[in-house]
């Protein structure tokens, strides 16, 4: 199995798996830390808390420990060895954190070493390295369930079902080729843009970004050129559709995709399913076999470097 095939059974899993993780219950005064996709999880966390949990990255805490000072500290790492991670859990400790949790797949990692207690993510995976998909999931309802008790969709399915539909259709608009990739959305919608970026980046070494509507409206775009390919990501509330007509008319590449009335999680959750389908689609339409990251050895040599 190669890293797309291996990418796509994972997505496919989490209709099936992600019902069956035992979520931790709810928690006081969170503060989230994390990295990459971690980070995006976290902040995930921060948004449904309404205000009472924090997200920060792990930086921030070693630069500013007093910011974990009575608060429960949860460092989100599904390989546990990220080295900021473990210094931003050793600083929190110093500084008068309560507890210093980590959120893991791996309990006997650097990180769960150096922290008070262990959450362990456990999730099937293929065992093939790829881009993260049913890792980030689980991390994602994670930390919902610590900043605010929550419970998964019954509809999973359907959720799935509608995400990959609309996966399918943002695909054959796209087309197989551009230059850069550009994601927008509001509140929830914006933390499925900052994930489906760092996907883009992984799978295809192609530049992505993310920006809240008005934010790019601001000055982002401004720097849009004709090769790039921008998806908009609206629901109810804030139907962001009239954007993307607005570029369609001025000669840009532009898609929306509508999620309609939904609740908090699921507006987390389906978005997320499209930027996993949608990646995975366009690689498929490419014949790719294999996620950049991969086979960039010197990059992934820095990466690594850097990182760990």
């Amino acid at each position: 199995m190669n890293a797309i095939e291996a990418m796509q059974a994972e997505i496919e899993y989490q209709v099936q798996d992600l019902p069956k993780l035992g979520l931790p219950k709810a928690s006081e005064n969170c503060l989230f830390v994390g990295a990459g996709d971690s980070y995006v999880a976290s902040l995930a966390a921060q948004y449904v808390s309404g205000g009472h949990a924090l997200c920060c990255y792990p930086t921030d805490v070693i630069l500013n420990p007093s910011v974990a000072s009575d608060r429960n500290m949860y460092v989100v790492s599904i390989s546990g060895n990220t080295r900021a991670n473990i210094m931003a859990a050793q600083a929190a400790k110093k500084h008068g954190a309560r507890t210093t949790t980590a959120i893991t797949a791996r309990p006997e990692s650097r990180l769960a070493r150096s922290c008070d207690e262990v959450i362990q993510l456990k999730y099937r995976s293929v065992g093939v390295t790829t881009a993260g998909t049913i890792s980030f999931a689980s991390s994602i309802l994670a930390c919902l369930s610590l900043a605010k008790q929550v419970r998964l969709p019954a509809s999973l399915g359907r959720i799935y079902k509608q995400a990959s539909d609309q996966a399918e259709k943002a695909a054959g608009k796209i087309g197989s080729r551009g230059s850069s990739y550009i994601i927008l959305g509001n509140g929830p919608l914006y933390l499925a843009s900052l994930y489906g970026v760092l996907k883009f980046n992984e799978v295809f070494g192609a530049k992505a970004f993310a920006y809240p509507v008005e934010e790019f409206c601001h000055s982002p775009l401004f720097s849009v050129s004709r090769g790039d390919r921008i998806i908009v990501m609206g629901a109810e509330g804030h139907d962001n559709g009239s954007l993307s007509e607005r570029l369609c008319q001025e000669g840009f590449s532009s898609v929306y995709v509508d999620f309609g009335k939904k609740e908090k999680v699921e507006l987390l959750l389906q978005p997320t399913f499209f930027v996993q389908l949608l990646v995975v689609k366009l690689a498929q339409k490419r014949r790719l076999t294999s996620c950049y990251f991969l086979k960039n050895r010197s990059l992934l040599r820095v990466s690594s470097d850097f990182i760990y």
